[in-house]
């Protein structure tokens, strides 16, 4: 697996990556760890400097900075992953655009992560608009890396893992990437389906959970499309995850809401990381369109991966 993890220094950033042990992924991977200094940033520091008569060869200058940044970032991550092959790389330009342009390069990577919010100033990388752009635009996965947080958040308790699911095509890599991951024994695992249909919101239609927890109990329940890709979702995690326990709901709800509240309350406690697609099916049944992901990306609690189908471009 290749990733490309965006680096500033910054506790979003160190968050990010303390995360990934978390995140299921295989042992042996290749990561590029990239920091990237504005132009304009690093034209302006430069000049300060100048005025200032500080051009001395001896005082490091912005770029063996931003190269102690990126090479302190590659350390971290080989701490936690010793078998990895770990890079550090720095490039200057627009933040958000160089991380895209080099998850594209050579071939692409598999999956970016970055921290939700970056340093201002000299050492800026991922402030706003810049994880925005990235999660929007990027045509890989990205996950936005959150640390584990409340009760029962240690390395020993078990983590949970809400998919979000609608049966469109980037929802079903969401939930085969979710199912080809490495999920220690005992991970909890939870399908959330939504609809949004008129009919949906005119039937006062109840919550039912497919697998685990509550059966369905009458015929009608089990012909609702909802249920069937929840159900079909449930079934392929229990025989590809067998170490983790999956239940299913399906529920009228807002989606982008329904992840949110999930996130935040689901067994008390709340999810370690969502899954999304990046886009999602049309029509009266539709689910994961546009804003969803990019909401639930940028103010879940914990990480989210959104997740793309290989060379179908950005989300619209």
């Amino acid at each position: 697996m290749r990733l490309l993890i965006a680096y500033d220094g910054s506790d979003g950033a160190k968050a990010a990556i303390d995360d990934l042990p978390f995140a299921g992924l295989p042992e042996n991977s290749e990561v590029n760890v990239l920091a990237v200094i504005d132009g304009r940033t690093l034209a302006k520091a430069e000049a300060k400097q100048v005025a200032a008569g500080q051009m001395d060869p001896a005082t490091p200058g912005t770029m063996e900075v931003c190269n102690a940044v990126a090479e302190e970032g590659a350390e971290r991550v080989r701490g936690h992953f010793p078998t990895w092959t770990v890079t550090a790389e720095v490039c200057v330009g627009a933040p958000a655009w160089k991380i895209i342009e080099r998850a594209e390069t050579g071939g692409g990577v598999d999956l970016i992560v970055l921290g939700s919010r970056g340093f201002g100033e000299l050492k800026r990388l991922l402030f706003g608009s810049v994880a925005h752009h990235v999660v929007t635009q990027a045509k890989c996965p990205v996950r936005v890396g959150r640390p584990r947080r409340g009760p029962g958040r240690g390395a020993d308790h078990p983590l949970r893992i809400v998919l979000g699911d609608d049966g469109s095509p980037d929802a079903r890599a969401a939930l085969q990437s979710v199912a080809g991951r490495r999920w220690p024994l005992g991970t909890r695992m939870l399908v959330a389906t939504f609809e949004t249909g008129v009919q949906t919101r005119l039937s006062n239609w109840t919550p039912n959970t497919v697998w685990g927890g509550d059966p369905v109990l009458d015929s009608d329940a089990a012909e609702r499309p909802a249920i069937r890709v929840a159900a079909q979702a449930a079934e392929l995690l229990k025989a590809m995850c067998r170490g983790a326990s999956v239940t299913t709901l399906v529920r009228p709800h807002d989606p982008k809401y329904g992840l949110l509240d999930m996130a935040e309350t689901w067994d008390g406690v709340g999810a370690d990381c969502v899954f999304v697609g990046a886009t999602g099916v049309r029509g009266i049944e539709r689910f994961l369109v546009g804003s969803v992901s990019t909401t639930v990306g940028l103010n879940a609690p914990c990480s989210v991966e959104i997740v793309h189908r290989r060379g179908t471009g950005p989300q619209r």
